[in-house]
Formats: structure tokens, C-alpha cells, sequence
């Protein structure tokens, strides 16, 4: 069981060690996004429980990568201050996880329900939903920067890249699913 999780518990265990670093050194504002992502990482067992589904151990792979890479390393170290297509390559990597995460509801509200949808529709309904997150964050971006001063956008050309290059790599994905081979009857059921 714990196994299954290793990916999240050592982004938390990280997580952790900074908050506590943090705190003790007088840090208040990087202790506290340190506590936010560190309960934005406990996401994907939040959802288990309360949906009470197995996520997959690749899923908490893909979603503890983006916490580090994006929330992290992006924010808390600042790699999107050092390095600027740091943010276009988060959204990019961003789009590819939330494609897949799409893709795994989907197939699991198919075998609950027992059906299939074509593959074509399947494609558009993961590029949609990772286009709709990709907006939804850009939203939030925008009025965290309204209610609090933050520069999170930092112009119109920023957002647009950033919803531009999530919605890309999602579409990628969706092409992808649409040209592997489908697995045998039997695992549908």
C-alpha cells in the first residue's frame, strides 16, 4: 500500500522538511506555500478515500512530479524568477498529466457504466477537460494576482503560451490514445 503512494510521501517528506526549515528560521511566507503545496500533494489519497478508487501508482507519479517541478521548484525555489521557459515547460508537462488523469476517469466511468464511446470522442473529451483546467488556472492566476498584488501572469502572451502549450501536449496525448491498440474485451469489463 505504502508503495503505491512512495511518490507523494517523498514530495511531502520535502515539503515537510522546508515547512519545518521554514518556520524555524522566521520564514513565514515560504512556510506557508510550503503547507499549501504540501496539502495540494495530498490531492490524489484525499480523492481515494472520499471516491474510494485505487489511483494508480503512475497517476501519484505524474502528480507528485508536477508539485515538485511546478509548485517546488517553480515557486518555492524559484525557478520560475531564474529560468523562463521553465513555466511554458510546467504548463506543457501539466497538460500531458491532467490528459492522462482525464483518460483513467473516463475508462473508469466506462466499466462502471458498461460502455464504450468512440475513440474520437474519447480524444475530445481529454483535450476539453485539459483545456478546461488549463483556463480554470489561468483564472485562478488572475485573481490571486488581483487579490493579492502576486505577478503570477505576467501578460496577455504569457496566459495565452500557457494555455496554448497545456491544451497542446493534452492533444498530443489524446492522438496517442486514439492510435494505441485497444486492450482485449475482457479488460473493459
Amino acid at each position: 500500500m505504502l508503495l503505491r503512494h512512495a511518490p507523494l510521501i517523498a514530495v511531502e517528506v520535502v515539503l515537510l522538511v522546508a515547512f519545518v526549515r521554514d518556520t524555524t528560521q522566521g520564514n513565514p511566507e515560504s512556510a506557508f506555500m510550503a503547507m499549501g503545496l504540501l496539502q495540494v500533494s495530498l490531492t490524489p489519497l484525499v480523492a481515494e478515500a472520499i471516491g474510494r478508487v485505487r489511483i494508480p501508482m503512475y497517476l501519484q507519479l505524474l502528480y507528485a512530479v508536477l508539485i515538485f517541478t511546478g509548485g517546488y521548484m517553480g515557486s518555492y525555489l524559484r525557478f520560475y524568477d531564474v529560468w523562463e521557459p521553465w513555466d511554458t515547460i510546467v504548463h506543457f508537462y501539466s497538460g500531458i498529466m491532467i490528459a492522462l488523469w482525464a483518460d483513467f476517469i473516463l475508462r473508469a466511468v466506462m466499466r462502471k457504466h458498461r460502455f464504450e464511446m468512440p475513440r474520437w470522442l474519447h480524444a475530445v473529451m481529454v483535450t476539453s477537460f485539459s483545456a478546461l483546467v488549463a483556463m480554470l488556472w489561468e483564472i485562478g492566476e488572475f485573481t490571486a494576482d488581483q487579490m493579492t498584488g502576486s505577478r503570477a501572469q505576467i501578460d496577455n502572451y504569457d496566459t495565452m503560451i500557457d494555455m496554448i502549450t497545456g491544451t497542446l501536449s493534452a492533444l498530443i496525448v489524446a492522438l496517442i490514445l486514439v492510435v494505441r491498440p485497444r486492450p482485449p474485451r475482457s479488460e473493459l469489463s
